[in-house]
């Protein structure tokens, strides 16, 4: 399987030597003396949910399964969706919208040799049986890090 992990950051601020936002809720404050600004950060979601739809290309996705749900009452997907549901890859990625918006939701999607696995900070971990060479340039291109890495939501070994 090619596992990958997808994030914003630059080697510094993986580092913690530069300083970086990690959630929506840093719109509004300074980041280096440049402030994120809701613009900014849309166009960063919109980035990461572009990738998930080329890597999810790149294996012949339609559809992902929702696992390891948690979904909480103040959350806009309370009771749209549960553990176990199959969901277009359209509404997963839509999901996967509100979960890095820590939108009161979060899971893990699967399916046909695919995984998404988000993860606190914007990071974002990929896998699939499937060579995804344009996808992980294409994602590059956008000015996201594409590195090959183990998923730590996976079992060990």
């Amino acid at each position: 399987m090619h596992q990958y992990r997808v994030v914003k950051y630059s080697p510094e601020e993986r580092e913690g030597t530069a300083p970086a936002w990690t959630a929506m809720c840093d719109i509004g404050r300074s980041f280096g003396g440049v402030v994120l600004t809701e613009a900014v950060y849309l166009e960063m979601e919109e980035r990461y949910l572009a990738a998930v739809r080329r890597f999810a290309a790149a294996q012949g996705v339609t559809e992902l399964c929702v696992d390891a749900l948690e979904v909480y009452p103040e959350s806009s997907w309370w009771q749209r969706v549960a553990e176990g549901d199959r969901l277009p890859l359209d509404e997963a990625v839509e999901l996967l919208r509100f979960v890095l918006r820590e939108d009161y939701v979060w899971c893990l999607l699967s399916g046909d040799g695919f995984f998404l696995h988000p993860s606190y900070d914007y990071y974002l971990y990929l896998g699939l049986t499937r060579e995804p060479e344009r996808a992980v340039e294409e994602t590059r291109r956008s000015g996201l890090h594409v590195d090959a890495f183990r998923s730590p939501f996976l079992d060990p070994g």
